[in-house]
């Protein structure tokens, strides 16, 4: 998914990434190296700002009063500039304490050793039923260690519609891939485009694929994609991709690489569209962006893509924030405190309290969720037998996800699965490997 947008649509202070950029830390504080300590001053890197950058510092501020010795100093750094930031402070011995990190930047900085192992408080999370082995994986680093934990959830593959809107249409939400095709020729049919995509910005493509990927070649041929121990070329991938360039081909607007995310959003809002693939965050998106009297369970509803293949393994496409912390920290006790909290469902429930936001904490009560979105889409989140499968772009990284960003625009223009497949195979040569 593009990194500049993905799901966040923040109000981002593009004024501070000169300077963010540019900054060399100092210190962490006061104390020695690996202080047993719960005190001292960390410093911390997120990306949220608005309401999201005060949902975050919430949260902090229920931390700093478990521990009134540690003060946390946040800094807020434009989100397609974590990367480039991580690795040049990282690279120069200055990294911040704990910072937010989506799974590509996280192997990179295990492979070279920079980060905390954080497997104890791991094991106690998924013995207590808190998180599933899937989503320890996604934590994991380059290696069997886990290093991050992970905070704040999106649930993706969620088809997003104003009921009001379906039932002037005769339209009811399907459970069947077949209903799910024979909704949006009923739409077309009354003149109203299937779906809203906003392909412009790139990222929205990557909701499109992951889903159906998961729905059609199931959660194990994810995995083996994902991690490179198979190729683009295998038949089941370039069996999903082919389902998927069908969904283009057929159903897609004319505007689905000219219209952004936003203004797809608002369409579909408006009644342009009869329904947009799209992942949680919508709920708090559509009244933020579009207009503040959609009603969320009234006017603003979802229903899960449907199953391809209902033979194939249940599996939910995920994506999300993860925090990491730095193995050469001054703090490590209070630095490996901060990440047993954001990974805690206390500190989860103060966010999901205000909305916006999925607890990946499975003991966070859907109760505390502040709308029925919201609560259905926490139902959906991973657990038990039930595969958690990562966002494919933001986990592979580097040159791949590029490419594929490209090469998804590509496929809705030609419909073309073997170029598709041949620009993929020749970006990710891992499995060649």
């Amino acid at each position: 998914m593009n990194k500049l947008m993905r799901h966040r649509i923040r109000s981002v202070v593009v004024t501070a990434a000169v300077g963010v950029l540019a900054l060399v830390a100092s210190g962490c504080g006061d104390g020695d190296a690996g202080s047993d300590e719960l005190a001292g001053e960390l410093r911390v890197v997120a990306n949220w700002t608005g309401s999201e950058g005060d949902a975050f510092q919430k949260v902090i501020d229920g931390f700093e009063a478990k521990h009134p010795d540690i003060d946390v100093r946040v800094e807020q750094v434009p989100f397609d500039q974590t990367q480039a930031l991580l690795t040049q402070q990282f690279a120069q011995g200055s990294p911040p304490d704990v910072s937010v990190a989506l799974p590509g930047i996280i192997r990179t900085l295990s492979r070279q050793h920079l980060l905390l192992e954080l497997d104890d408080m791991w094991e106690t999370w998924v013995a207590d039923g808190a998180y599933p082995a899937s989503l320890r994986d996604v934590a994991k680093g380059a290696g069997d260690a886990t290093e991050a934990v992970y905070f704040k959830g999106n649930v993706n593959g969620l088809i997003w519609y104003d009921p009001t809107h379906l039932k002037r249409l005769g339209i009811e939400p399907s459970t069947t891939w077949d209903g799910f095709l024979d909704a949006a020729d009923t739409a077309r049919a009354a003149g109203v485009e299937p779906f809203a995509v906003g392909g412009k910005d790139g990222w929205p493509l990557t909701q499109w694929a992951d889903p159906v990927l998961l729905r059609v070649a199931g959660p194990e041929v994810f995995h083996q994609l994902q991690n490179g121990e198979l190729g683009w070329d295998d038949e089941r991938v370039v069996e999903a991709f082919t389902v998927l360039s069908d969904l283009m081909r057929d159903y897609f607007p004319a505007n689905a690489l000219s219209a952004g995310f936003t203004d797809a959003t608002c369409a579909r809002a408006k009644g342009d569209y009869a329904f947009q693939n799209q992942g949680a965050f919508v709920n708090s998106i559509a009244p933020a962006e579009c207009d503040e009297g959609i009603e969320p369970g009234k006017t603003l509803a979802f229903f899960p893509m449907p199953a391809y293949d209902p033979s194939v393994p249940a599996a939910q496409a995920v994506s999300g924030d993860l925090f990491i912390g730095a193995k050469s920290t001054e703090h490590e006790a209070a630095t490996r405190a901060l990440l047993e909290y954001l990974g805690s469902a206390d500190a989860q429930r103060i966010w999901a309290k205000i909305g916006g936001y999925i607890a990946p904490n499975l003991q966070v009560p859907t109760s505390v969720y502040p709308t029925v979105n919201d609560r259905e889409a926490a139902k959906l989140w991973p657990k038990g037998n039930v595969d958690a499968a990562y966002d494919l772009d933001d986990w592979i990284g580097g040159e791949v996800q590029v490419t594929y960003t490209q090469a998804l625009a590509q496929l809705a223009r030609d419909h073309s699965v073997d170029a598709f497949v041949e620009a993929m195979t020749e970006v990710d040569t891992r499995s060649a490997k």
